[in-house]
């Protein structure tokens, strides 16, 4: 599971589903990417726009299956109109090329950041994105997001077995604070390293001294945080456990009467078996006498053929 990014609680959870979708347009610690000209739209959009409004003027049959059925459709009934102007209409060339130019505004005005950029510019500061982060508090963030996932998800808080209010509420506030300390702490780190790449000196060691120990404490303290909240995920995990036991054990107790049952069925089996075996024992007498009857049937047959009392004799 990758590194996401970590929000503040007081972004709204319509707004967060869409940064998370779009998590390119979310800009750095370091501050608001520019926008650029034309409200973020690059040059490239404009050539698209340029490439794509004549064929939505004069040919929207090709290129509007490309946005799916409907626009398909939309895009059959604008072709019959483009060619009842080009035929019926008086100057209808000029009314295609008022088309197209109405045409390339639509699709410029569609291009540039759009919904989710104007709001990542809006939000900036409310949220922690994986680049403010180096490997090592990247690596700790990643952890604490697992670990309230873990809680998030398992069958005991979907179950309502846990304090799942808190737990909403609680956790991912704990999450945000820690992704802010993982921030702060990767600045001053790479603060750290430029500074020594300066050189050293007795003035320098005795600035960055101090500084280089209060970053290690505060590692230090967010690490046993961080594994607090793992602790409590393995706690839920084996509540987890625990639970798919008790369900399977509930399982086979309801299963009690089924099993009953099939006891119940084996008694009756074993009076059906004798039975049966009385069935078989009656079958085989009657088979034996009905085949004493067939030979005294045979032979008596034999007496009424000629000379057939002197062979039976």
């Amino acid at each position: 599971m990758s590194v996401r990014p970590s929000f503040d609680p007081a972004v709204t959870a319509e707004d967060r589903v869409l940064l998370e979708a779009r998590p390119d347009l979310l800009h750095p610690a370091a501050g608001v990417r520019s926008s650029g000209p034309l409200g973020g739209r690059a040059p490239r959009d404009v050539l698209f726009s340029l490439w794509n409004a004549p064929l939505w003027a004069v040919l929207p049959l090709v290129i509007a299956p490309f946005y799916g059925r409907k626009a398909a459709v939309a895009g059959a009934v604008g072709q019959v109109a483009a060619g009842a102007v080009l035929v019926l209409a008086p100057g209808g060339v000029f009314v295609l090329m008022g088309a197209t130019v109405v045409a390339f505004g639509v699709l410029l005005a569609r291009c540039g950041q759009g919904q989710v950029g104007t709001l990542a510019r809006r939000l900036h500061g409310s949220y922690v994105v994986p680049g403010d982060l180096d490997a090592a508090t990247s690596a700790l963030l990643g952890r604490v997001q697992r670990a309230i996932r873990t809680v998030l998800t398992a069958e005991v808080t979907k179950e309502g077995l846990l304090d799942d209010l808190r737990n909403a509420v609680m956790l991912p506030a704990q999450e945000w604070e820690i992704a802010q300390t993982l921030r702060e702490i990767s600045r001053l780190s790479e603060e750290q390293r430029t500074a020594r790449q300066a050189g050293h000196n007795a003035d320098l060691a005795q600035v960055m001294g101090p500084q280089a120990k209060a970053l290690k404490l505060a590692t230090a303290s967010v690490t046993e945080r961080v594994e607090a909240i793992e602790r409590y995920a393995e706690q839920v995990r084996a509540a987890d456990r625990a639970l798919l036991q008790w369900r399977t054990l509930q399982r086979l107790a309801d299963n009690n009467d089924a099993y009953g049952e099939l006891l119940a069925r084996t008694v009756r089996d074993e009076l059906a078996i004798a039975e049966i075996d009385g069935l078989t024992e009656e079958a085989k007498q009657v088979e034996e006498a009905l085949r004493r009857s067939v030979e005294k049937a045979r032979r008596t047959g034999l007496t009424l053929l000629p000379g057939g009392l002197a062979e039976a004799g």
